[in-house]
């Protein structure tokens, strides 16, 4: 079986300033190169399909290893910018051997299973039509003049209709698959008039993902998919958990919103620097040539990109395991006015506090406590170095959890915690954060609130979360050295005596989960071994 990607790019569009529905245009090329990289490790021979521009991209400058490039797709001519799936369409229709075409924000870590790739059609996922179909779906049946049979069949039918998720895509059935690709492009084709008139991005799911599905029951083909359950199209939860893999998952995929979600972005570009440093800082050298300034929610002006990053890893590793915290006095003051994390956190505030005094004077407490902290100006070399070692932290402490309750644990250097009256860490995050169903949810009362402050070594300079009471009693105890075991002592005397003598591993369950988010927010990391 050949495994392929596609990567087509418009003639309008620079890769280095383009996002391609990215949050930034760097975290595009690193999804690019962590996919293939990790296909790479998986299978000897990966094949890629592309325009000019694109091999350009991926191979001239990115320097990524396929197996052999086509530039197949230089006569392609999109009818609009906005159909992205007609050139993953159009490599599938060039195929004529069993394939499995793997999208550029898929990620494995792992083989994919051999009986998977024995069947004649392959996908990742069925989907159930909630609102981000059935909104699309009407707006086509009132414009469009040509259907599918399939499509018009399923379009008619009572039941909510069904698709595939085309992160992977393929199989050994090649009949069906050119067929399926040939009526994809006629459903494009003969309704290119009205375009104009639907949402054309939601379109692709149309003519690729519930197409294959419609075609497939048509014919009575089964498909074989990676996960069987039926999944929401808008209730995809854990694809995108990097500090899962490789124990707990083996496949990733960045679809739909994630992308536009920095906080899954960052951890992406983690992974892509702990596996592959050398493309990472390849990267991020290509960005700075071209004098084009990077995400301040990840990246660090203090990073050379002509240096050495073996050297810079060293150095930063040498600072954290020797615990050099102390203030950075070459790094400048922050500067309030071009900290975009600060000039967000006021315009939310001013937003939700216009016209409430006394919410405008809890958020001047907040705001002057977070200013106070930011001036502690940790040293850049220690939050780079604790980045490096705290993308492991989570998987050295839960990926085994046979002798768990004897590891040892503290609280992180440099973390403060901000009292409230009003939930400004989470109106920040409510306008920061993408899919992220708590935020969406929440409502602005009066209460007491506990926000988490993490330095960091981004040019923004820190992260903000929200904690518990819970949370905060963990961590008063974690200023010392404990292990889990002696932390679940010392926390039994904030539960009742019931609790502990009749539910004891429901009472742990509850605080190794809180210790689970506290490690992801590097609050907490294992102790120095």
């Amino acid at each position: 079986m050949n495994f392929i990607q596609t990567l087509y790019i418009h003639s309008n569009k620079d890769p280095f300033r383009d996002p391609f529905g990215w949050v930034s245009p760097e975290y595009h090329l690193m999804s690019w190169a962590l996919s293939c990289l990790q296909l790479k490790q998986c299978y000897k021979e990966v094949y890629l399909y592309a325009n000019t521009p694109a091999a350009c991209l991926l191979i001239d400058d990115l320097q990524l290893p396929y197996t052999e490039v086509f530039c197949t797709h230089d006569k392609l001519i999109l009818p609009h910018q906005e159909l992205w799936a007609l050139p993953k369409i159009y490599t599938y229709r060039l195929q004529e051997k069993p394939f499995l075409h793997i999208d550029g924000d898929v990620f494995l870590f792992g083989r994919l299973p051999e009986s998977l790739l024995n069947n004649g059609l392959i996908a990742q996922n069925p989907e159930v039509a909630t609102d981000y179909y059935t909104s699309t779906q009407k707006g086509l049946m009132n414009h469009f003049t040509f259907f599918p049979p399939c499509v018009k069949t399923d379009f008619e039918a009572p039941d909510p209709i069904r698709a595939v998720n085309a992160g992977i895509l393929g199989g050994q059935n090649i009949s069906f698959i050119n067929e399926y690709a040939n009526l994809a492009f006629e459903y494009v084709d003969k309704n290119i008039r009205y375009l104009q008139s639907i949402n054309v991005n939601k379109f692709n799911v149309f003519f690729e993902q519930h197409l294959f599905y419609a075609l497939a029951k048509e014919k009575n083909i089964p498909i074989g998919f990676l996960f069987s359950d039926l999944i929401d199209d808008n209730g995809y939860k854990h694809i995108n958990d990097f500090h899962d893999v490789p124990f707990l998952r083996m496949y990733l995929h960045l679809l739909g919103h994630f992308k536009q979600d920095e906080y899954t972005c960052i951890q992406m570009a983690a992974k892509l620097r702990e596996l592959y440093p050398d493309y990472y800082y390849k990267i991020l050298s290509l960005f700075g040539k071209k004098e084009i300034t990077l995400s301040p929610c990840c990246f660090s002006k203090k990073i050379e990109v002509s240096v050495n990053y073996q050297a810079l890893h060293e150095k930063a590793q040498q600072a954290y395991n020797d615990n050099i915290i102390t203030i950075d006095n070459t790094s400048a003051a922050i500067d309030e006015t071009t900290n975009t994390h600060l000039i967000r956190l006021k315009e939310v505030a001013n937003f939700y506090s216009d016209g409430n005094e006394e919410m405008k004077k809890d958020f001047a407490v907040f705001y002057d406590s977070l200013i106070m902290i930011l001036k502690k100006n940790l040293s850049f070399l220690y939050l780079y170095g604790r980045d490096l070692s705290a993308v492991s932290w989570y998987r050295h402490l839960f990926a085994d959890e046979t002798d768990l309750l004897e590891r040892r644990i503290i609280k992180s250097a440099g973390i403060e915690i901000i009292s409230s009256q009003y939930e400004w860490e989470g109106l920040f995050n409510k306008h920061y954060r993408v899919g992220v169903e708590y935020y969406k949810q929440l409502q602005i009362q009066p209460g007491n609130y506990l926000s988490l402050v993490i330095p960091e070594a981004s040019e923004n300079s820190f992260s903000l979360y929200d904690i518990n009471g819970l949370d905060k009693m963990i961590l008063d105890f974690l200023s010392e050295p404990l292990s889990i075991n002696e932390l679940l002592s010392k926390m039994q005397v904030y539960f009742e005596d019931e609790v502990i003598q009749n539910h004891y591993q429901s009472y742990v369950d509850v605080i190794v989960t809180c210790l689970k988010q506290l490690v992801l927010k590097k609050a907490i990391q294992p102790v120095h071994l």
